[in-house]
């Protein structure tokens, strides 16, 4: 039984992806102190923030957390974000708590998941203030962080009507610009196809074929940033992820809609992320180390207007933003998947198929 242990609600629904605090004693006495995660993205319209409280108890940590009283503070939180220009507060946005965003289940209570949500204005070259005032001023937390704006791919085309990756012995290339602000680069390509199942409905699928992080100290936002995988690979990934013998399945489509804004074969999606994110993400992944003592990041801080000063607060306000581009696949390449020798055994049809005739989204 572990006793006396502080635990610190680490925000499950939004992190997937500056100053560093690491004086901080798990044996410590207990103190009120907020644990506060929002992560702004340009390329979402909502924006979300979770405040927790840490707790301290006799029973179980495992326990103590089960119990969505030990997370959530039963006074008034109010949750703003400021947009500023040097010491000046040009525009605020009150955010609003809503529990009708689902959590999954596991040690931390999933009754109740409040989370405060807003959609501010979001701009490159201004600073974005989160605070958030407990009670009524007994603590007032902030943090602040810059906005990614300007991430762009250019290859693979948007205004090509579709692409081939049919010979094995070619890459696929991918081009982009990071975007100001970004420090962390993570690009994932995925597969969308549909299975038509023995009873009749079909169901869509998507498995990912390439995925690549890198991180660079500075960019210049207009660099052409290059990556590329092998064709080779990509038919490989779809004979190693698919279930050529599941029985379920009489055929498979690779996914077509002739509305060219829909989502098509391949979905190129380039996600870029601020030095608080990262940084964040490096100093809490596992260690692999014989020590595992590991330290605390935050970018949270008490304000000094705060009626509990010197106090302490836990989190993280950071940046990211995800664009994408998806692609049709031409007939050489449906041909390909349908009939090449890594792939034919996974029912894929060929491009004479009516749903090819019928939904691709090129003539």
């Amino acid at each position: 039984m572990v006793r006396n242990i502080l635990i610190i609600s680490i925000l499950s629904l939004i992190i997937a992806f500056s100053s560093c605090n690491s004086d901080f004693d798990v044996n410590d006495k207990w103190q009120d102190a907020p644990a506060i995660f929002c992560i702004l993205d340009k390329s979402q319209d909502m924006q979300y923030v979770k405040v927790n409280k840490c707790f301290i108890g006799n029973l179980p940590a495992s326990e103590m957390a089960s119990v969505s009283d030990s997370l959530f503070y039963d006074c008034d939180v109010q949750v703003k974000l400021h947009k500023m220009q040097g010491n000046s507060v040009l525009k605020t946005w009150n955010f609003r708590p809503v529990d009708s965003i689902p959590k999954e289940s596991g040690y931390f209570a999933s009754d109740r998941n409040t989370i405060w949500v807003g959609k501010p204005e979001l701009a490159d070259g201004f600073t974005y203030e989160l605070e958030v005032n407990i009670d009524n001023g007994r603590i007032i937390a902030k943090g602040s962080t810059g906005i990614i704006d300007g991430c762009r791919i250019s290859v693979p085309d948007r205004r090509a009507k579709k692409m081939e990756l049919s010979r094995y012995n070619n890459d696929c290339n991918i081009k982009y610009a990071p975007g100001k602000n970004a420090n962390l680069q993570e690009v994932n390509v995925t597969f969308n196809y549909l299975e038509v199942k023995t009873n009749g409905d079909t169901e869509s699928k998507s498995i990912q074929v390439y995925n690549n992080q890198s991180y660079r100290v500075s960019n210049d936002s207009y660099t052409q940033i290059e990556q590329a995988f092998s064709v080779a690979s990509f038919y490989s990934s779809l004979a190693a992820q698919i279930n050529a013998d599941d029985e379920t399945v009489v055929r498979r489509l690779v996914k077509m809609d002739p509305d060219i804004d829909k989502e098509q074969a391949l979905t190129f999606a380039v996600s870029t992320a601020d030095e608080n994110l990262y940084t964040y993400m490096q100093v809490t992944k596992p260690s692999s180390g014989i020590a595992q003592d590991r330290p605390i990041f935050t970018n949270i801080t008490i304000d000094e207007n705060s009626k509990m000063p010197g106090g302490k607060a836990y989190g993280l306000v950071a940046s990211r933003l995800t664009v994408s581009v998806s692609m049709s696949l031409g007939s050489e390449t449906l041909d390909s998947i349908a009939r090449g020798i890594h792939t034919k055994q996974l029912k894929f049809q060929p491009w004479t198929d009516n749903y090819y005739i019928t939904h691709k989204p090129y003539n």
